[in-house]
């Protein structure tokens, strides 16, 4: 069996009727066996077809046998299987909310209307009731978010959660740092002034550090850093330029947002599309989307499009893009409500998702078997 015969099997029992079909059958086949008991399939092979799984089929292949459970347990396997959920696009939407006990979340593609099907329901790891609650974001299957005044990193796909040390309030993110093979927590803590402090808890530790120097402060309402190309961002409150945090070295740069064609914009939000940085700009007559398409290139800020503001349209001064597809329909919020659109060719196509909680907070994550408990 080669990779691609691998690929083929796997995408196979990524469906859900053949996920619990082979469940049966690898019950009944495998519970008595080791990983290297099965002659037919190559130490390799069952590592190329393992780590085309969705996770929540990989967990309950941990329990069959000790080999699979060392297996997937393995850092390297952690990372593999990180890698082709990137490539194979298991991204999920995640809808938080503060009345519910649970978050449900929903398989992301481009073509869904309605959320009714495939959810799965996750428990928050602490009680928001009646709490004061914020999500930073989220980095390899992990979310970071605070709830009154404490911080947690959550991976709802294996229900593992950590609460890091206590610290001050600030604006947090956090991302993976390539040379140490472990993640970062940032915070750039709130200050008077053009300067403040940053500190970093690395994941495995039990404290947070100060990094040597001053920072430029975020401007006032910034609540997340945007994890890009390995650094975390953020706008200057002196002159509106974006701040650039580098994760491997611990230093910062500074480089200017786009001109925006010209037109005077009154509100900025920055964000992360496709892995680029980009700028959600709204002025009194539009909306646009910009992107940074080479990390750190000044001029390659692209406009990805523009929204004409109409009180009568479902674009206005609240609309929030959530996602960009690979063929640019868009997953926007408006308000209480989620909207498929397609801004191709300048045509306006909306399909409103319908049975969903409209009192929600969307966000996207993808599928992984990373621990904060690392």
């Amino acid at each position: 069996m080669d990779e691609t015969t691998a690929t083929a099997v796997a995408e196979t029992l990524t469906t859900a009727t053949a996920v619990a079909e082979t469940l049966t059958t690898v019950t009944e086949t495998l519970t008595t066996l080791s990983l290297h008991e099965l002659p037919a399939l190559p130490f390799e092979v069952v590592i190329e077809i393992l780590c085309r799984l969705p996770v929540k089929l990989l967990l309950q292949l941990r329990c069959l046998c000790k080999s699979f459970n060392t297996l997937i347990s393995d850092p390297k396997f952690i990372r593999k299987h990180l890698r082709m959920s990137t490539a194979y696009h298991r991204h999920r939407l995640l809808l938080y909310s503060l009345i519910d006990s649970h978050a449900p979340s929903y398989p992301l593609h481009s073509t869904f209307i309605t959320v009714t099907d495939n959810a799965i329901r996750h428990q928050y790891p602490v009680s928001l009731e009646d709490q004061w609650f914020y999500c930073f974001g989220s980095c390899d299957g992990m979310f970071c978010f605070e709830v009154h005044r404490s911080v947690f990193l959550w991976n709802p796909s294996i229900l593992k959660f950590k609460r890091l040390p206590s610290l001050d309030l600030g604006a947090y993110g956090f991302g993976y740092d390539t040379s140490i093979d472990n993640y970062k927590v940032v915070c750039v803590l709130h200050n008077m002034g053009n300067t403040t402090k940053i500190m970093v808890h690395t994941l495995g530790t039990d404290s947070w550090r100060m990094i040597p120097g001053e920072f430029p402060v975020p401007v006032s309402g910034c609540g997340s850093l945007k994890l890009a190309s390995g650094t975390l961002n953020w706008f200057a409150s002196n002159d509106h330029s974006i701040v650039s945090f580098d994760l491997v070295n611990e230093s910062y740069r500074k480089f200017s947002a786009p001109n925006y064609g010209g037109e005077a914009v009154y509100r900025v939000i920055l964000d992360v599309f496709r892995d680029c940085l980009c700028i959600v700009a709204h002025s009194h007559t539009f909306s646009s989307v910009w992107m940074m398409k080479e990390y750190g290139n000044e001029e390659s800020w692209t406009r990805l499009f523009r929204v004409p503001r109409s009180e009568e349209s479902i674009y206005d001064t609240h609309i929030e893009p959530i996602w960009i597809f690979e063929d640019d329909q868009v997953l926007m919020k408006k308000d209480t409500e989620l909207a498929l659109c397609d801004f191709k060719n300048g045509a306006f196509n909306i399909q409103m998702i319908q049975n969903i909680n409209n009192y929600a907070i969307p966000q996207v994550y993808i599928e992984s078997l990373v621990s904060p408990c690392t």
